[in-house]
């Protein structure tokens, strides 16, 4: 549609290990963006390396914070901050999965979220009503329940959510934790 001379875009659907390390080695390709994991754009780059030297951009996981202070519009604060997580199922490298409250609001803040949690509408992304789809895969569902034992083991307080929905397709409860500490895994590694 816009106007593009055939094989100047390109959309390869596939799994990593065999589409993603043929296109980072294969020489007639000059430039790969990747957006995902840290491990993996080792071996893109060092793929592109060995093959013929290509331009490679890489965006690799992160922990974006938000940052409620104790003047802020709770419900405008809480709403923001859910939109920042809840993206996309959460399966955003930019999703605002650390939120950080001013100490006087903290607990009206966690009550608050823990409300709009409970109200959140999950269901398939194609309903516009729909709040929060699936997660990609099986694999990806269960990588983030074991993430929420984690938060569980360490001491976190899962304040909701935390379990897979009956629903067809990999459906998990909206969950908001509180009493996280930085050093915690569900703090430190994007989920």
């Amino acid at each position: 549609q816009a106007g593009f001379p055939p094989g100047v875009v390109n959309i390869l659907p596939g799994y990593g290990p065999t589409a993603g390390a043929a296109i980072a080695s294969h020489v007639g390709i000059d430039k790969v963006a990747f957006t995902g994991s840290t491990k993996v754009g080792k071996l893109i780059q060092e793929a592109a390396g060995k093959s013929n030297l290509k331009r490679v951009t890489l965006e690799l996981g992160g922990k974006n914070p938000n940052i409620i202070f104790a003047d802020a519009d709770l419900d405008l604060a809480v709403e923001q901050a859910h939109q920042g997580v809840f993206f996309n199922a959460g399966q955003c490298c930019t999703a605002g999965t650390r939120i950080y409250v001013e100490e006087s609001i903290y607990d009206e803040f966690v009550r608050r979220s823990v409300e709009r949690a409970k109200r959140r509408i999950v269901g398939s992304p194609f309903d516009p009503t729909t709040e929060q789809g699936p997660q990609i895969s099986r694999e990806q569902q269960t990588r983030v329940l074991e993430f929420v034992q984690s938060g569980i083991s360490e001491g976190a307080k899962l304040e909701c959510g935390g379990k897979a929905l009956g629903l067809k397709g990999f459906f998990i409860e909206p969950t908001v934790f509180s009493n996280v500490r930085d050093d915690m895994c569900i703090a430190r590694e994007e989920v």
